[in-house]
């Protein structure tokens, strides 16, 4: 593993814990807001134990969709898919079962209807973007 992905993953961890509490209490953290901010918590496909992340959404259609930063590579997308899709979602105040079904649409048609600070985030770190949408069960 290269430097520069080790000091990105060791910023990563505490920024993501810090931005879960803030969306657990209810409080904006760029580029989160309460309309755009979810946690995902899915079973680790190799350890087994519970992983959770936080990340941008678009609500839409009464279903969420969320652009992957790595596509289907990354992995929570991996963790669920393992588990036939199946996560738990933080929402809005309240965590909820839910589905994950990998889209087939242009990633860029979603960016452009989530915020601009989000939507420049996702650009910025992307390797391979992909829709993905979260439904709840």
């Amino acid at each position: 593993m290269d430097v520069g992905r080790r000091i990105l993953l060791a910023i990563r961890s505490p920024a993501n814990t810090v931005t879960m509490w803030a969306i657990r209490l209810g409080l904006p953290r760029p580029p989160y807001t309460r309309r755009n901010a979810l946690i995902l918590e899915t079973i680790g496909r190799r350890s087994g134990k519970p992983r959770r992340v936080p990340v941008g959404c678009l609500e839409t259609g009464g279903k969420l969709v969320v652009v992957a930063e790595n596509g289907e590579h990354s992995d929570w997308v991996l963790n669920a898919l393992k588990n036939d899709g199946r996560l738990r979602a933080y929402f809005r105040g309240k965590w909820r079962r839910a589905r994950l079904r990998l889209l087939d649409g242009d990633a860029e048609d979603y960016l452009q209807q989530m915020s601009k600070l989000h939507a420049a985030l996702v650009r910025r770190h992307s390797t391979a973007m992909r829709p993905v949408e979260i439904a709840w069960e």
